[in-house]
């Protein structure tokens, strides 16, 4: 059962490394969607809670409040969006949190970029085309249904997510379809490219091999995939295998777009490294 805790912060708008803002706002601690490889769950506060990623939401009830105070003080000029939760998930219903606070935004002209991967996002539409919304990032994906059900079963669908998509690309918003994590022998590239006509490109990010529970998924996977447990856990213990493997799908990808005239870029992680907060 999801515990929910109504708590006051100190801070909303917090230096980021990622670059996509000067700042970013996290209106909630935690996501119900509990995604399996979510980064969020290697953060140092996350690990230390007593309870699993996935089962809790703080609420930063007074969000809206210190953006007020914190946008007149600090002056940005862009903003990121939902790096370390998602800012639609359900609970945003009932609190409006994130809605609150792109009104605020509006008002004061700050720009902003999303991270979502909810289809609630459109409900927001009337706010997001106010003109400062500059881009988002959607994640979604077209794995098996039974393997979703291994590494994401509380997130919406994914046709709901790829309609979302649609939806906004129709309102003329700014929107990056963006597959992660790619899968080795599991992501479908082809219908990756067939399926949102008016995106200005796809983006793509590798499965990182680096979690601290890697071998979670990888055992994950297995269950519903045992033929590919070999080849997982060559993934992590061979560099040379890795690296191929990779550079098989680049090119696979590479070859998808071109045939469609689409623009994309490939988010990678090294071998051993775990994540570059890079997206431009």
């Amino acid at each position: 059962m999801l515990e929910i805790h109504e708590i006051t912060i100190n801070r909303i708008l917090n230096p980021t490394s990622i670059d996509l803002g000067e700042y970013v706002i996290n209106p909630y601690m935690g996501c119900e969607f509990s995604c399996l490889y979510c980064y969020v769950r290697s953060n140092k506060v996350v690990r230390k809670r007593e309870k699993p990623w996935g089962t809790y939401v703080d609420v930063r009830k007074n969000s809206p409040d210190l953006l007020e105070k914190e946008v007149l003080e600090k002056k940005p000029k862009i903003v990121l969006l939902g790096s370390t939760t998602e800012c639609f998930q359900p609970i945003e219903k009932e609190y409006q949190l994130t809605g609150k606070l792109l009104e605020i935004l509006n008002r004061y002209k700050v720009f902003y970029v999303i991270l979502t991967r909810s289809p609630y996002i459109v409900d927001s539409i009337p706010l997001l085309n106010q003109g400062f919304c500059k881009r988002i990032y959607f994640t979604v994906n077209n794995f098996s249904h039974t393997l979703k059900q291994v590494l994401e079963p509380k997130s919406p669908s994914f046709p709901s997510r790829s309609n979302a998509v649609r939806i906004l690309l129709d309102e003329g918003l700014s929107v990056i379809p963006y597959f992660s994590p790619v899968i080795p022998w599991l992501t479908d590239i082809k219908e990756a490219f067939s399926a949102f006509e008016k995106a200005e490109r796809i983006e793509f990010e590798h499965l990182n091999f680096n979690f601290k529970n890697t071998q979670e998924i990888i055992n994950s996977i297995s269950l519903a995939q045992p033929v590919l447990k070999e080849k997982f856990t060559s993934m992590i213990c061979e560099r040379v295998f890795y690296e191929q493997i990779w550079k098989e799908l680049d090119e696979e990808i590479e070859r998808q777009a071109k045939g469609v005239k689409k623009g994309y870029k490939i988010y990678k992680h090294s071998f051993g490294e775990y994540f570059k907060n890079t997206y431009l």
